[in-house]
């Protein structure tokens, strides 16, 4: 199986946009846009703002080579019953967040084999490609997964602003998935704040 070609798609460029038009879509009356990178770095001192911090840029978009080997070993595996059950991927070097999340969602979506992979580096590239012939039900686990992801970042940004930090606000749910886009659109995924989700 040879991987998707390669998409170069033009996004937001500015991590502060992108937090912004996350909020415009989380129903809460407590959250509100947040008005400068200072707030930002309060809470994740390593956040890079993006550059340029306003407009847009081309990101090229491809399918990492951990997921496509796991997608077509999987594959083969299916069709030709092969009685073993056990997956070993080998690549050089340690696999970003977005793949080992990946990985483990494939793990329930085939309950009769055991995928080993080099544990992840923890990075968040940008230009990382849902793989478009996965499994449906992965693909949509993984936009949630990431969608958490970036609420969460903005809860814990508002979070340092409020004076009672355990008054969670009220997210939207099922009924509001068709509106959380911006970060994940047909098969591409684009966050280009590496560093956000660790504190120092």
């Amino acid at each position: 199986m040879r991987p998707p070609a390669a998409e170069h798609t033009e996004v937001i460029s500015g991590s502060l946009e992108v937090l912004n038009l996350r909020c415009s879509h989380i129903v809460s009356d407590e959250i509100a846009p947040i008005e400068n990178w200072d707030q930002v770095t309060d809470v994740y001192h390593k956040a890079q703002p993006g550059q340029p911090t306003v407009g847009t840029k081309k990101v090229k978009f491809t399918q990492h080579c951990e997921v496509t080997l796991a997608l077509e070993l999987l594959a083969r595996h299916t069709q030709q019953k092969l009685a073993n059950r056990k997956i070993e991927i080998g690549v050089s070097k340690a696999c970003c967040e977005w793949c080992c999340e990946y990985l483990n969602l494939l793990v329930p979506a085939y309950p009769q084999y055991r995928i080993f992979v080099r544990a992840s580096h923890g990075k968040r590239p940008d230009g990382w490609m849902m793989p478009p012939k996965g499994p449906e039900s992965v693909a949509q686990q993984m936009a949630n997964s990431i969608r958490e992801k970036v609420d969460n970042v903005i809860w814990e940004i508002h979070q340092r602003r409020r004076s009672d930090p355990n008054d969670l606000p009220s997210f939207t749910k099922e009924a509001d998935q068709a509106a959380r886009q911006p970060y994940v659109t047909e098969n591409k995924i684009y966050f280009e704040m590496s560093d956000i989700g660790e504190h120092p």
